[in-house]
């Protein structure tokens, strides 16, 4: 299938999806077992001179994935960003980074609270380079087979963790002022951030593509985003602390794309109701019933939000009444391409 053939269908099925008023629409994402060449330890690179190489063995491991699935019809577009692991999401604010294996941790830079009037964003910032060069180097290297998706951001809450540490659990109780000043200052920078994504990222229809999951959402959806913080907290500090800063962050934009943890659920009834929430991703921990699993559980949680879910394609067949009750982007794991192929025309029979 030509890629302009494949953007074409998914974009039409995802627009669907989106504007479905009524339950029972089904996208789908198939994930197949293939062979991909290794990736080097990511702390055996000096990212100053040798970021273009590090991506070029990331470009290695995702094209037999695209060619695995060239002629299968489901709703993801073959895509690639800048992915290093965790840090690139709080580290363009100027923060050092440890380099580990296959992710990198970024060090906290508030130490006191003075720390917060010093703290400044700038285009110059090491990893806000990294990334930039990161977008412009997989751009050179596009071929007609792949597009440039969109990496995500760290909600307030979640990039206030990775300034501050896990002090920031105690400033709850004991410097409550001070957070609020923290989330506003976030509030702003992350959309500063955020809005240099979207640009990086190729324009689709009008849209673009969500790292986490391939799929298609319109351009000025913002995701995905985090707040992995939140499962340390009660939802009282989640109600203070958090939800308003991601309300108010939300409403900058048409929509949002979320991504959260099954292990703990507390919190979700509330963020459920953010405006505009277009995705929520609830992701399987280890330890935990994968979703597909545990749907009672997951949509009690969950209200009538759009979901993203992860399972089999056996436990997809056998739990697709119940997923009728509610809009789904299934990630499903497959046994091989026909296997593939079978679910995918198994979802497209059960969509509305």
């Amino acid at each position: 299938m030509y890629l302009s053939e494949k953007i074409e269908n998914v974009v039409s099925r995802s627009k669907s999806f989106y504007a479905a008023k009524t339950p029972g629409h089904f996208l789908i994402n198939t994930i197949l077992p293939v062979e991909v060449p290794p990736i080097p330890p990511l702390y055996d690179f000096n990212l100053d001179r040798q970021l273009t190489e590090w991506l070029d063995f990331k470009l290695a491991a995702a094209r037999p994935i695209w060619h695995a699935k060239a002629n299968l019809d489901d709703d993801t577009i073959p895509s690639i960003c800048p992915q290093f692991g965790i840090a690139e999401h709080s580290a363009w604010l100027g923060m050092e980074v440890l380099l580990q294996k296959d992710t990198c941790l970024s060090i906290p830079s508030i130490k006191s609270l003075e720390d917060l009037d010093r703290l400044q964003i700038s285009e110059t910032a090491q990893w806000f380079q990294y990334m930039k060069k990161g977008y412009d180097y997989l751009r050179s290297q596009q071929d007609g087979s792949f597009v440039l998706s969109i990496r995500g951001t760290m909600a307030p809450m979640d990039l206030a963790n990775e300034l501050r540490g896990d002090e920031l659990f105690m400033d709850f109780i004991l410097q409550p002022e001070f957070i609020h000043r923290l989330m506003k200052f976030l509030v702003d920078v992350i959309d500063w951030y955020y809005r240099h994504l979207q640009k990086w990222a190729d324009d689709i229809d009008g849209g673009s593509v969500q790292y986490i999951g391939g799929g298609w959402m319109d351009k000025n959806i913002i995701g995905h985003l985090s707040n992995d913080a939140a499962l340390l907290c009660s939802p009282e500090i989640y109600d203070a602390f958090a939800f308003p800063y991601e309300v108010e962050l939300a409403k900058k934009y048409r929509g949002v794309f979320y991504h959260v943890h099954n292990e703990r659920m507390h919190f979700i009834p509330q963020l459920v109701q953010l405006p505009g929430l277009k995705l929520l991703e609830v992701s399987n921990d280890p330890r935990t019933p994968g979703t597909l699993e545990d749907l009672d559980r997951i949509f009690a949680a969950t209200g009538s939000a759009n979901l993203m879910l992860h399972g089999t394609s056996d436990q997809v067949r056998s739990c697709i009444d119940q997923l009728k009750t509610r809009n789904v982007f299934l990630q499903v794991t497959c046994q091989d391409q026909k296997d593939a192929e079978d679910i995918i025309g198994f979802v497209r029979k059960h969509s509305e």
